[in-house]
């Protein structure tokens, strides 16, 4: 079993299981680990003719290296057979050790693949909506599929994208192709839709007959403001001028003030859509309008992707998909209808 110490890993230097009592010599040997390795797949095997299909060689090649090991141990390890050959306790205690030690060096192996000479840690620069309403509930789901990564977020507002920094990715919102410069490369994450949202209570004390009383107030994010395109898209009459506006710096206050009961607010539905899944948020309208804007992931041009930028970009654009399926699926169950942008 592994032991710890500070950020060292060891193995015991005097515990193989399996040998009893055996002392160990302090002196290392020059192992033949071709024939180790041999005599290693026939125990696990049964078979001379298995092992040499695993190696790829020849049967007598197979048992030329056996032999050459019982002769270099002085000792009979295997017992040939006619169908299979058997194991003396001598070649099983040798074969319990030597299958702990390649299946350690396979694992050692394969890490060193995996993450050796890479560097596996992440900074992100996100848009503190992004940041705080859907990305921090799902990096865990990252950080699972992937242990030896180290991430750091930081919230930002949006598009201010600190180029003077190092980031490994940066993710904001904007008109397609905002981003895009000699320095960064941009590609497309997602749209959303932007319907009117507002608490169960809030519509039945501000609707009338359908429309919304002169008394409403909106909620209005002072960066991304929609309303005018929502109310031209839908047909709905806009009260303009005779309702009361309160802004706000980001979408998620505005979200916040509509669900404290404070007004209306054009939702975005990558931000709402656990509040409007579960009622606490509704759309009066039920009518959506699709965005004029997307989410983008940046990443500058320096450099070639390391494997961790590499997984960490994989694994969001899977989950980005799977919560759009999921946003149609509650739409629909919504019967809120999702209207075309156009130009």
């Amino acid at each position: 079993m592994w032991a710890t110490v500070g950020k060292r890993a060891w193995l015991p230097k005097r515990t193989i299981v399996g040998l009893g009592n055996l002392k160990l010599r302090e002196t290392r040997v020059t192992l033949p680990l071709t024939a180790l390795r041999a005599f290693d797949l026939v125990a696990r095997h049964g078979s001379f003719t298995r092992a040499a299909a695993e190696l790829n060689v020849t049967r007598p090649a197979v048992s030329k290296q056996i032999r050459l090991l019982e002769a270099s141990l002085g000792c009979q390890l295997v017992i040939r057979g006619r169908s299979n050959e058997l194991l003396t306790e001598t070649g099983r205690n040798l074969a319990v050790g030597l299958q702990q030690g390649f299946d350690l060096i396979g694992t050692s192996y394969q890490f060193a693949g995996e993450f050796g000479g890479d560097d596996k840690s992440l900074r992100i620069l996100v848009d503190r909506d992004f940041a705080s309403s859907w990305l921090a509930k799902r990096i865990g789901g990252f950080l699972i599929e992937n242990p030896g990564a180290t991430l750091e977020i930081i919230a930002e507002r949006n598009g201010n994208l600190r180029l003077e920094e190092n980031f490994s990715f940066r993710i904001f919102y904007g008109p397609e192709g905002s981003f895009a410069s000699d320095q960064l490369d941009e590609t497309a994450l997602c749209d959303w839709i932007d319907l009117p949202l507002c608490t169960p209570d809030y519509a039945a004390a501000n609707m009338v007959g359908g429309k919304l009383d002169h008394r409403v107030r909106f909620l209005i994010d002072r960066n991304y403001d929609p309303r005018e395109d929502w109310f031209r898209h839908s047909g709905v009459t806009d009260p303009d001028q005779e309702t009361q506006v309160s802004k706000f710096d980001d979408t998620s206050m505005c979200l916040s003030a509509a669900l404290s009961g404070s007004g209306i607010t054009i939702g975005d539905s990558f931000m709402a859509l656990d509040a409007i899944r579960s009622g606490r948020l509704i759309a009066p309208f039920k009518i959506g309008l699709q965005s004029a804007e997307r989410y983008a992931i940046c990443r500058a041009m320096r450099q070639p992707p390391t494997r961790v930028e590499k997984e960490f970009r994989k694994w969001l654009l899977r989950e980005i998909e799977s919560y759009q399926l999921r946003v149609t699926e509650i739409m629909e169950e919504k019967s809120v209808t999702i209207l075309p942008r156009l130009k």
